[in-house]
């Protein structure tokens, strides 16, 4: 994925996601893009070195998304323009890594709960890996 965090937030480049080249298997790319978006994590914002974003595309209209660190206001942001690009390529899966999430604020819950929305609505599978426990209780995905 290429983030130019240098760009006004106010008129956002089309994002480039980077394609992963696996197996057929769709559970495998689905994994391999996952590891790769938390690998090549770059910061979501200028000046936010706490918070990074990681996308791989797996396959036709499937994104894997990781998000990494604590996002602040800025950070926030970066993500919601980011989230009307993944909702429009995500329109066959999404898959979201939160394992690497340090916490969540309520700004940035209604970003994601407003994502995973818009690409349910689009008939589009959305999967949350290892969401932060107040985080998954927002989104009504209770841990045992």
């Amino acid at each position: 994925m290429t983030i130019d965090t240098q760009q006004d937030l106010s008129a956002p480049a089309p994002t480039v996601i980077d394609d992963v080249d696996v197996p057929a298997d769709l559970a495998d790319r689905r994994r391999r893009a996952v590891a790769e978006a938390v690998a090549h994590a770059q910061p979501a914002a200028t000046g936010n070195r706490r918070a990074a974003v990681g996308i791989r595309r797996y396959g036709p209209g499937c994104v894997a998304l990781a998000l990494r660190g604590r996002f602040d206001r800025v950070g926030r942001e970066r993500l919601r323009v980011l989230a009307g690009d993944l909702e429009r390529q995500a329109g066959t899966e999404l898959v979201i890594d939160l394992s690497g999430l340090e916490g969540c604020d309520p700004g940035l819950a209604r970003v994601l709960a407003r994502l995973r929305i818009r690409c349910l609505a689009r008939e589009a599978r959305v999967e949350l890996h290892d969401p932060p426990e107040a985080l998954a209780a927002e989104l009504g995905q209770f841990r045992l």
